[in-house]
């Protein structure tokens, strides 16, 4: 599929910096970046090349999108605002779909989140289970993908990805677990390793959900509406107890003086639905089997992503030369 520009929301969020880095550095596209005040960042931008085109503009107000929305092009979406509320996330959404019939767009990529799923019956989630989200992000977020597959049907392609939580270099899955590691009380981080060793931390590295949006950006034929989610679950490290151990052995930290000793699984559900969490299925994997099976390719294996990662925060956080951790 060949677009005459691609148009970005929330470019400047931490997956949006990566996919305007990434188009701008493979070139070909006119990439269109959405800012409120059309300034303030700007040099960041153009300063990856002259066909990264900074365009004033507000979600809210979508007569000012007029510039921004390509006409035949297409719009990635990554934004969302957090403190916005459930109404007037909805609403944004609304012009952003009018305005993208308005210009005659070719496709609009959503980038949404797998939070979305909910508590659903199966431990393996895919695409085709009906969403159970109980929180007010999850539950907003659902609705923002069925306004767009509304919205789009008969007048525009239109893909939605679901994505984990999204892990690299300055993201915050990870961090705190890295940071009680590497200066938190021992005691605390063994008790903890105890009682979630065992749970799924359904990560995905930021380079992978990059590359799917390009996937879909380049993707030839028409997309229809299809739901796709991106995780790196199918990697057996992808868990409390291997996470936990990849970052220990980074970070130099000496092994617990005792063996970790498994809570039962059921314990710790009744803590997570006590923690209100949206999934409280601590065995529960999200798989990406239908996006690998359009012919999608990770860029990064997850072990590898994971070491990076480690490599990065002892690297920005830990001084080198203060020996092992204990």
């Amino acid at each position: 599929m060949t677009a005459s520009a691609i148009a970005i929301t929330g470019a400047s969020g931490y997956i949006g910096r990566r996919l305007v880095a990434e188009l701008a550095r493979l070139g070909g596209h006119e990439i269109r970046v959405l800012s409120r005040s059309g300034n303030g960042t700007s040099d960041q931008w153009l300063a990856l090349g002259s066909n990264v085109k900074v365009i004033a503009g507000d979600l809210t107000n979508p007569e000012s999108l007029d510039s921004f929305v390509p006409p035949g092009g297409t719009v990635v979406n990554l934004a969302y605002m957090w403190n916005a509320g459930e109404a007037v996330n909805l609403r944004a959404i609304e012009g952003l779909i009018s305005q993208c019939s308005k210009a005659g767009i070719s496709r609009l990529i959503h980038c949404s989140t797998a939070a979305v799923a909910g508590r659903v019956a199966k431990a393996l989630v895919s695409e085709e289970m009906e969403c159970r989200p109980v929180t007010e992000y999850g539950m907003t977020k659902l609705k923002i993908e069925q306004a767009i597959l509304a919205g789009a049907s008969g007048r525009f392609d239109a893909a939605i990805l679901r994505p984990t939580a999204v892990f690299g270099p300055d993201g915050e899955p990870v961090k705190k677990l890295a940071t009680d590691l590497a200066t938190g009380n021992r005691l605390k981080n063994y008790a903890k390793s105890c009682l979630f060793g065992r749970r799924q931390m359904n990560l995905v590295h930021v380079s992978n959900v990059v590359a799917a949006l390009m996937f879909m950006v380049r993707y030839p034929a028409a997309i229809d509406g299809e739901v796709f989610i991106v995780s790196d679950d199918d990697a057996p490290e992808n868990n409390f107890s291997s996470v936990e151990s990849l970052l220990m052995q980074v970070f130099g930290c000496s092994p617990y003086p005792l063996p970790r000793v498994p809570i039962p699984l059921g314990v710790l559900r009744w803590i997570l639905t006590l923690m209100g969490r949206n999934n409280v299925n601590p065995l529960t994997r999200y798989s990406s089997d239908k996006l690998l099976a359009l012919g999608f390719e990770r860029p990064i294996a997850f072990r590898s992503g994971l070491a990076d990662y480690a490599d990065w925060y002892r690297a920005t956080y830990l001084r080198h030369d203060s020996g092992p951790l204990v």
